[in-house]
């Protein structure tokens, strides 16, 4: 039977969940998310989830994103590509691509993004790649994705001066401080930025009001009262972990700032019973590559983001 594609359904969920967990061995996901994120789309993102199905058995999966919001380029993107073993050497991949491409191509995508992983990240990637090179993408930038156990977490490093760490849930009354560090560390990330940060409005629907954001884990630096620096992380609640954010405003940049409120942050999930991180850098950013270097994270794979231009 050829699998038949279609747009994901509420009750593919717990399938298409364990078929994306089994495909990315290093993300932290729960089937909780999905089904929030089902419920809860945000207005300025178009995210299409796409399964394969033979009859009622959903056999593979990909997402199609399209930011529609008033700066929007035109930039589509497919990623989270997984599928059931029995699939993985046929022509699933390059359909499930191709049909993502239509789905954003009818919604107004100029430009297509594909992502791709190495294996020890996605267990489906290389079929991914070889479907998107196949259809004309070109590789346009790489991130590395990093690991840990936290059993070999170092010891924390010296407290800089006067500095003080407070819980992301300690800015429940007004986390505006931490969207704003949020946004400029945001900007100065390096790799491709199509689109402008998301408003704090949708930043308290994606980020803050996210069923994985780890408000305990998640820490900010203060300096003389006044938030400095952040560490964000999501979680599954359990063991794993995974870092959404580390950044610091450019003008208390050099001064290990980053690297400590993380590493603290790391050490606090210790102690709360975690024993897995992940971590995701731009193969550019060498400062925070060598941060977590220190921490003790160390490679597990690439992650390459692929393009292809569509003919006006």
């Amino acid at each position: 039977m050829t699998p038949q594609i279609r747009p994901l359904h509420r009750n593919d969920v717990p399938q298409a969940y364990a078929l994306v967990r089994n495909a990315f061995p290093g993300m932290v996901l729960t089937e909780e998310l999905m089904l929030w994120r089902f419920d809860h789309p945000i207005p300025t993102i178009d995210d299409t989830h796409l399964v394969a199905v033979e009859g009622d058995t959903v056999v593979g999966h990909v997402r199609a994103r399209l930011h529609t919001g008033d700066d929007a380029t035109g930039n589509g993107r497919s990623y989270l590509g997984a599928m059931a073993e029995r699939h993985r050497s046929g022509d699933l991949a390059a359909r499930l691509l191709a049909a993502s491409e239509t789905s954003l191509v009818e919604k107004g995508a100029t430009v297509l993004h594909a992502a791709a992983a190495q294996q020890g990240v996605q267990a489906d990637g290389e079929l991914f790649r070889a479907a998107a090179l196949g259809r004309g993408y070109e590789l346009v930038e790489s991130h590395h994705i990093l690991g840990m156990d936290l059993n070999r977490l170092p010891d924390p490093p010296k407290e800089p001066e006067g500095v003080e760490l407070r819980r992301w849930s300690e800015f429940a009354e007004d986390p505006r401080p931490l969207y704003e560090i949020d946004r400029a560390a945001d900007q100065d990330e390096p790799g491709e930025h199509s689109e402008e940060f998301m408003s704090y409005g949708d930043w308290l629907e994606a980020v803050w009001g996210n069923p994985m954001a780890d408000l305990e884990i998640s820490l900010a630096l203060l300096l003389d009262g006044v938030p400095v620096a952040i560490s964000c992380y999501m979680s599954d609640g359990e063991t794993r972990m995974e870092s959404a954010m580390t950044g610091t405003l450019r003008e208390h940049r050099g001064c290990g700032l980053g690297g400590y409120v993380k590493s603290m942050a790391l050490h606090r999930a210790r102690e709360r019973g975690f024993t897995h991180a992940y971590t995701g850098n731009h193969e550019t950013n060498e400062p925070m590559l060598a941060i977590n270097n220190r921490i003790g994270y160390s490679l597990v794979g690439a992650e390459s983001t692929y393009v292809r231009q569509l003919r006006s």
